[in-house]
Parts: structure tokens; C-alpha cells; sequence
């Protein structure tokens, strides 16, 4: 089963007004020649700043690996090993343009932060491959969001892989903690904002 492609473009307002592109994609396995082409083409047609990578199946990611997906720019990455069958994130970005101060890793989620050079703006990119148990979710949920509330001083993305629905009729046996969670970050984003 192909991995559906997303690219998200989200736009920094610094001093120029432009836009920084993170790219999100579940791999759903990154072991096999097709998969890593596949994801080599989505780079060279979207040339994002930051790629997030979920379900990479990877235990170790080295320069040569980031290379075969990234090519020849220059570039810093973080990864997370996979636990189990599943899961396994990556997150590369361009160093010309993204400045990276730190990358923290807690189960199920990578975290970057640093600077848009060209726009002077700090950022936090949150790479989530959620886990289907509802257990589990609302404690990764919980988590995120005392980080989001202790790490507001940056603009925030979130992308990946939440193993959830976006409406009630999706639904289909799955717990809808996701929604939850995004109306509870939605309340702490409305109270920061000046």
C-alpha cells in the first residue's frame, strides 16, 4: 500500500513575507529501492525546508541513508528507531535555510527546534506518528500538549501520521482523543496570542 502524499506550506511571516515548506509523509517502510526513490522524487519536486518522515521502519539512519532520500544539498537530520512492526520517524532540513538549535525525542514523537535564516523567525516542528491504542494516545496527547504550553514562544507545526479521524462518523472504532487534543491546543493558542 502506497503512502498518500502531503505537502504542507506554511507560512512564516518574517520581515520578507516568505513561506517555509515542511513536508510530511508516511513511508509506511523505507527498507525497499522503490520507497526511498519515492521519496528522493517528492524532495526534488517540492524542495521543502524541513522533511518529516513517519512509519520508517528504520533502527539506524546514517548519512549515506539521508543522503539517497535528500541528495546532494546539505542538510541536518534526527531520527527515532521503530518499536515493534511499526514506526520509526525521521526529520531532515536544508541547513542554507533552517538553523536547528535542538532535537528532542519522546515516544512517538521527534521535535526541532530553531531559526528560518531568511526570515528570522523561531519555530518548533513537532514529526507525531500517533499509535492506534487509546491508552497510549492520550498519555503521547497529554505530553504534547505541557510541551506546547512550556515551548510558546515559537511558531508551532505539527505534522504526521495521527492514526485517528477528523469527524465522529469516521470513526469506526478508533477514539477520537486527536480531536480532543486539538481543541485543547486550539484554547492554548487563542490565550497566547496578544
Amino acid at each position: 500500500m502506497r503512502g498518500v502524499r502531503v505537502w504542507l506550506s506554511v507560512r512564516w511571516w518574517g520581515r520578507s513575507g516568505d513561506s517555509m515548506k515542511v513536508v510530511s509523509y508516511n513511508s509506511r517502510g523505507l527498507g525497499g529501492v522503490e520507497k526511498k526513490a519515492e521519496v528522493c522524487r517528492l524532495v526534488q519536486e517540492n524542495h521543502p525546508f524541513v522533511l518529516c518522515l513517519q512509519e520508517s521502519k528504520m533502527s539506524v539512519v546514517d548519512d549515506f541513508f539521508i543522503k539517497t532520500l535528500w541528495g546532494s544539498v546539505p542538510c541536518g537530520y534526527s531520527y527515532q528507531s521503530y518499536v515493534g512492526a511499526s514506526g520509526g520517524l525521521v526529520t531532515v532540513w536544508d541547513t542554507f535555510v533552517v538553523d536547528v538549535w535542538y532535537s528532542v525525542s519522546f515516544r512517538h514523537v521527534l521535535v526541532i527546534k530553531g531559526w528560518v535564516i531568511p526570515i528570522c523567525q523561531e519555530f518548533i516542528i513537532v514529526n507525531v506518528y500517533d499509535p492506534c491504542d487509546t491508552t497510549t494516545k492520550q498519555v503521547l496527547w497529554a505530553r504534547l500538549t505541557d510541551f506546547v504550553q512550556n515551548n510558546g514562544d515559537a511558531s508551532l507545526c505539527v505534522c504526521g501520521d495521527f492514526n485517528s479521524v477528523c469527524a465522529a462518523d469516521e470513526r469506526r472504532g478508533r477514539s477520537i482523543v486527536f480531536i480532543k487534543w486539538m481543541q485543547i491546543i486550539l484554547i492554548i493558542l487563542s490565550m497566547t496570542v496578544c
